[in-house]
Order: C-alpha cells, then sequence, then structure tokens
C-alpha cells in the first residue's frame, strides 16, 4: 500500500483554503453570479472560482496529477493519482442562503479512492477518511 499521507494532509488544508473562499460569496450571495445547468440544478461563480482555486493549489503542489471537477475540463496526469473535486457540494443550498453546503475533495490511485475529506465552513467541521486509517471529525 503506497504511503497517500502527504496528499492526505494537503486535502485538508486545500478544502479549509477553499472553505474560506465559499463563504466570502456565501455572505455577498447579493452579488453571485447563478446560472441554471437544468431543473434544480445550478452552478454559481462561486463553485467555478473555489474550483479554480482547488485546482491551482493541486497543480503546484502535485503537478502530475490528475484533476477531476464538475466545472472546469479535466486533466489528465501522469503520475498515477487523480483528484475529484465538487467544490460546492450543495449548491442549490449554497445560492438559497441554507448553510447546508460543503467542498468536498477525493483522491484516486489504481481505480480505488484513497483519501476523502468532506470541510463544512459553515459550522468549521472537517470529515476525512483515508484508506486503512480510519475517519475522523476536525
Amino acid at each position: 500500500m503506497k504511503d497517500y499521507s502527504a496528499r492526505y494532509e494537503f486535502a485538508v488544508e486545500a478544502t479549509a483554503a477553499a472553505g474560506k473562499t465559499a463563504a466570502e460569496y456565501f455572505r455577498n450571495r447579493d452579488t453571485l453570479l447563478v446560472e441554471s445547468k437544468g431543473a434544480q440544478d445550478w452552478v454559481s461563480e462561486a463553485d467555478k472560482n473555489v474550483e479554480l482555486l482547488i485546482r491551482k493549489l493541486i497543480s503546484e503542489a502535485w503537478p502530475d496529477d490528475g484533476i477531476f471537477g464538475e466545472e472546469h475540463a479535466d486533466k489528465i496526469g501522469t503520475s498515477g493519482f487523480d483528484w475529484v473535486i465538487d467544490p460546492i457540494d450543495g449548491t442549490t443550498n449554497f445560492v438559497n442562503g441554507i448553510p447546508a453546503w460543503t467542498i468536498v475533495l477525493a483522491g484516486v490511485a489504481d481505480n480505488r479512492t484513497e483519501l476523502g475529506v468532506i470541510h463544512d465552513p459553515n459550522f468549521g467541521e472537517t470529515f476525512a477518511a483515508r484508506r486503512g486509517h480510519g475517519a475522523t471529525l476536525n
């Protein structure tokens, strides 16, 4: 089993940074640009920009890793490790001012999820798990 502890720690830090950015958008929803992707399927500038922030952080720390997100084109990596981003899980709640949304980041290698982080900036909670090491809250 490969050691993904550095990527795990990175994911916790990256989701916290993204959470700060998303929370700022949430506090200023009255100026937020929102588009419909379908029936009850929304995307906001917050979704797009939070994903861009996470992509930038990943690219700086792990330039050979793949990146897959909801709002931007896939980046195929060469390292064998891929990141999966849901920049704002719960966009409908987000755009309607309901504080039930999170930042989600997962890491996948060899077709297996190796780590996952769910950060809730509204309640200051970070749920994180790494294969073989259990899960934590904060």
